[in-house]
């Protein structure tokens, strides 16, 4: 057993004077009292310089032992006061030296977060080797945060501590004010690296032949589609609401609505439509359908049938320039239309966003039920992420396109209607 006289232990200058809790320090104490010393401070040798390397609160303890007069014991021999006994660094393994020198760094009061961080995930990499070498199982974050915030009920920030700690080289993680701060900025700066790192190999190579268009009957296409091959499916299909026989389009269109919108037709397309819509999709899926409110209910039953999960209630499109009058001498203008939202598997959002979008109304190119290119870049966005396919089996002008487009997604869109696709193949060959 090494001791060594309490004034003769160098506290190296650059290293500073910690605060520990009081209460601690003063169990501390009367533990070493009346129980001994467990683990002696370890020291390092500079020529015949001792100097602390680990123990300087059971350093202080044994200072206010000496500084009443009291001995106390160690490995069962009696410690006069005003010596120490030690270890050298050099008579331990790396995993115990790395252990004496975590073991009061943990129970420091001035630690910043970032230092927190940095002690968390040394014991964290500590334990991890020690039941390596035990064979036992690895520690659990729970466990790392019993050791470090010892009677406090476990939370998420200790593990948090541990991922921010190989991250606290970059500047903007660094300089947050806190564990929750930090961590946000790391999901925002990893996202933003993955999205940047997808840009590159998705830029190079998308173009307006990347995206597939067709002209034809959109469920004969939808059969060409191989299985789980499509990541959002984003349409406006016909609304079985007898929008055919209306004679207008808000004024705003060339002429009236050119497809057969009665009930029987929707339903028979519907019928079709939605089981080749499951079975095209990816097992984490999306699907965003613009519907009448009077078709909402039974087309979200048919969607939960073929196997989607559906969102309760309808995403609304505001319209602020919407112009349609149905009964012009007696009722409002219509300003919204109904969009059905569901999810296929596990399939979560990019963005968490409102169920009312505001958007007005392109310059309409010639097609009654034109929707615009922000509305559809916005439910993409949500759901998609670069390189993603979409589809859009109905797709008018084709407001798919480009939307996809601005956010490097892959388009797939069928049309059936020749002066409407016409549009769509103008829209894709504008695109650079």
């Amino acid at each position: 057993m090494r001791t060594i006289p309490y004034d003769q232990i160098v506290i190296a200058e650059n290293r500073q004077r910690r605060e520990f809790p009081i209460d601690e320090h003063q169990e501390l104490v009367e533990s070493i009292r009346t129980k001994g010393l467990l683990h002696a401070p370890v020291l390092r040798l500079d020529g015949d310089t001792h100097i602390l390397v680990a123990g300087e609160r059971r350093l202080r303890a044994i200072s206010d032992l000496s500084s009443m007069d009291e001995s106390f014991r160690y490995d069962g021999n009696p410690i006069l006061p005003g010596m120490v006994p030690y270890v050298l660094v050099s008579d331990l393994s790396e995993l115990e030296a790395e252990e004496a020198e975590l073991e009061e760094n943990i129970r420091r009061l001035d630690l910043t977060w970032q230092e927190r961080a940095s002690v968390t995930a040394r014991l964290a990499s500590l334990r991890l080797a020690q039941a390596a070498n035990a064979g036992r199982a690895p520690p659990t974050a729970a466990d790392i945060h019993a050791e470090v915030r010892p009677g406090v009920q476990f939370s998420d920030t200790t593990r948090q501590e541990i991922l921010l700690a190989s991250h606290l080289d970059r500047p903007e993680i660094a300089k947050a004010k806190s564990v929750a701060e930090a961590f946000k900025i790391l999901k925002r700066v990893e996202q933003t690296e993955r999205n940047a790192e997808l840009g590159r190999v998705v830029g190079k190579t998308l173009t307006g032949t990347s995206h597939r268009i067709e002209q034809g009957d959109a469920i004969a296409l939808m059969k060409e589609i191989p299985d789980g091959s499509i990541d959002v499916v984003l349409s406006d299909p016909p609304y079985g609401m007898g929008a055919d026989t209306f004679g207008d389009s808000g004024g705003m269109a060339a002429g009236a609505h050119f497809y057969r919108d009665d009930y029987e037709s929707w339903r028979e397309l519907m019928d079709q439509f939605i089981p080749e819509s499951f079975r095209v999709t990816k097992p984490d899926a999306a699907l965003y359908l613009f519907c009448d409110i009077d078709r909402f209910h039974e087309l979200r039953a048919s969607v939960e049938a073929a196997g989607w999960r559906p969102f309760r209630t309808p995403l609304l499109w505001f319209k602020p320039n919407g112009s349609r009058a149905p009964w012009p001498d007696a009722g409002p203008q219509r300003k919204y239309e109904c969009i059905l939202y569901a999810v296929k598997g596990a399939k979560k959002v990019q963005y968490l966003r409102g169920d009312v979008l505001e958007y007005a109304a392109d310059e309409n190119l010639g097609h009654p039920a034109q929707k615009p290119v922000g509305l559809y870049e916005d439910l993409l966005r949500r759901s998609a992420v670069p390189g993603d396919r979409v589809l859009d089996p109905f797709a008018g002008t084709g407001p798919i396109v480009p939307s996809a487009h601005a956010l490097k997604l892959y388009a797939t869109a069928f049309e059936r209607d020749e002066a409407a696709y016409g549009i769509l193949a103008g829209r894709v060959k504008g695109l650079v």
